[in-house]
């Protein structure tokens, strides 16, 4: 098993990461603006601190072992949360306020920006959030590695869920939208088998993309082979055509005001997938970032009152 000690310091750290970037000492060093034999040094004391060998060399390749690997994915993490903390620290002297990192899949911005401003209006005096969207793979990544606090996202695999602090907020389920002049456009709900025959549009990157096409496939269905989206406009703008009828998740329609469209629960199954609240188990950069993070939960976790 490897443990860290305090031999063990950023510069090693750095060393590592650069390398492992690079796969070439030359590249590595000219970037961390050290000679090659430095450079060396400081990844064979860190493979010494550490008790495992992080690199296999060869007379022409270098590439890192499993347990690299391993030690990357930490290495990566401490060395962007430093960053963060001396950026943020710099910040806070200069302003008196502290940075908060939030994340969101596109489909819960909208909610995590209304809920956010709400935070803003009480305590903006104290604290600046910051909002990035991503999909679901790239928020869970961001977490591990220390460039966001925290986020709002679909709950992960199990294994992956271990090292975050998971809060369910509400259930998302998927729904059809069609054009107003479309025969479906008069059904309170839709059921799957309803839809055969029908040109399918959804979103060909992201969660969504699995989700959906394992329920259509389940009827026999399958999604469009002629047009392809990945923004939420984009749909809207095939379905408005009346080219194709399109399937998203509700998050997506809750603000939608548009008399040209019309949404509609899928039944026969219902399908639903989990939005949390993430972050990693570790203790937080400051209180604020914790109040913050209680008080969205808080709010967030009445959303599905609110659509």
């Amino acid at each position: 098993m490897i443990k860290l000690n305090n031999k063990v310091t950023l510069r090693h750290l750095q060393a590592l990461a650069t390398l492992a970037s690079t796969n070439s000492f030359s590249r590595a060093a000219e970037e961390l603006s050290v000679t090659q034999p430095a450079l060396s040094a400081s990844i064979k004391q860190l493979e010494n601190q550490l008790g495992t060998k992080l690199f296999d060399r060869t007379t022409h390749q270098i590439g890192l072992t499993a347990q690299g690997a391993v030690v990357l994915e930490y290495a990566k993490h401490l060395l962007n949360t430093a960053a963060n903390t001396f950026n943020d620290i710099q910040h806070v002297i200069g302003t008196g306020r502290h940075r908060i990192r939030i994340g969101a899949i596109p489909s819960a911005v909208t909610l995590t920006a209304a809920v956010i401003a709400r935070y803003n209006a009480a305590h903006e005096e104290h604290v600046e959030i910051m909002l990035s969207d991503m999909p679901n793979d790239a928020l869970l990544a961001a977490l591990h590695t220390g460039k966001l606090d925290f986020c709002v996202g679909i709950k992960p695999p199990d294994p992956d869920s271990a090292s975050l602090d998971t809060v369910t907020l509400f259930e998302d389920e998927l729904v059809l939208i069609v054009s107003r002049e479309h025969p479906l456009a008069g059904s309170k709900e839709v059921h799957w088998r309803q839809m055969a025959g029908e040109e399918i549009v959804l979103f060909t990157q992201g969660s969504v993309w699995e989700f959906a096409s394992a329920a259509l496939l389940q009827h026999g269905l399958s999604s469009s082979k002629r047009y392809h989206v990945v923004h939420s406009e984009s749909l809207y703008g095939v379905v408005r055509s009346g080219i194709a009828i399109g399937i998203m998740p509700s998050l997506y329609t809750s603000y939608l005001r548009d008399d040209t469209l019309h949404v509609a629960p899928l039944r026969f199954p219902t399908l639903k997938r989990k939005i949390v609240l993430m972050r990693r188990n570790e203790v937080s950069r400051s209180e604020w970032t914790d109040h913050c993070f209680r008080e969205l939960r808080d709010d967030l976790k009445q959303a599905n009152h609110w659509f």
